[in-house]
């Protein structure tokens, strides 16, 4: 096709993907359940009857960080306190949950969306390569964010606390850098899962030799500690090391399936 030709079905496609980002964004704003019940009328019964407003961002944020808070807490010797700080923190604070969890919910669309637009432009061997890891690419993201949320952000979190107990340090935090850091370690926690895929896909398509990479394995843990500590938001490089842990082993996974994968290749053969 011609490149206006090209460039209206991508405006097409990025239309589709807004207006699904947009009612998911919109639902996001939407008054959280009252599970206390277990009633799912009382979610809006609730919403107009006290006026009580909980966006379901939100909500969905604080049950990832509730039983945490809730725990040091009761240990007696912690008091934690999330505060607004400034005007438009609680703002933001809803904002960065409702922007993020929405592109979550989305994001599966997205990538059906940018494939049917790519996939003509692949040859065979390449799209058989995609298509064969598409799925895995999604699950591998998934399981990253949660990994952040449940594994690398409470280890932060609890290690701040702890550091500010030992230096008698009150321990209040704004909510919207509360928000804003969970959403970062999600993000990039589910980018950095998806070393394997890479491999695999380049090894798919013959680019990648796994042995010359090996011998690379020390520059390439040297990179991957910088790029970590620069896009995580710890200046304690608890969580640097805390993803770096399952970065090197989801490396070495990749480059153990690679070997397998590039024997079809004619080019690329294990040194003797």
């Amino acid at each position: 096709m011609p490149l206006w030709e090209h460039l209206a079905e991508l405006g097409q496609r990025l239309k589709r993907v807004f207006v699904a980002f947009l009612i998911v964004f919109i639902i996001m704003w939407m008054p959280a359940p009252n599970v206390t019940d277990g009633n799912i009328l009382s979610v809006f019964v609730s919403f107009f009857s006290t006026g009580e407003y909980n966006p379901l961002a939100y909500w969905i944020f604080m049950q990832t960080l509730n039983p945490m808070i809730e725990g040091l807490n009761k240990t007696g010797n912690i008091r934690i306190a999330l505060i607004a700080g400034e005007v438009w923190n609680p703002l933001s604070a809803v904002m960065y949950a409702s922007l993020y969890l929405a592109l979550l919910v989305v994001f599966p669309y997205v990538v059906y969306e940018i494939w049917l637009y790519v996939q003509p432009a692949l040859y065979p061997h390449e799209e058989r390569a995609v298509k064969k890891y598409l799925w895995a690419a999604l699950v591998l993201f998934y399981a990253g964010n949660l990994f952040g949320i449940y594994i690398v952000y409470p280890a932060i979190f609890r290690f701040i606390v702890g550091l500010s107990q030992v230096l008698k340090v009150e321990q209040i935090f704004s909510v919207s850098s509360v928000v804003s850091s969970w959403v970062q370690m999600a993000f990039w926690t589910g980018v950095i899962f998806e070393t394997p895929i890479v491999i695999a896909i380049l090894s798919e398509i013959c680019l990648l030799d796994p042995w010359r990479v090996s011998e690379y394995r020390p520059l390439i843990y040297a990179a991957a500690l910088i790029f970590i500590a620069v896009v995580t938001p710890d200046t304690t490089l608890v969580s640097t090391f805390l993803t770096f842990i399952p970065f090197a082993v989801l490396f070495e996974l990749g480059i153990m399936w690679s070997k397998r994968i590039v024997r079809k290749c004619p080019d690329i053969r294990p040194p003797k």
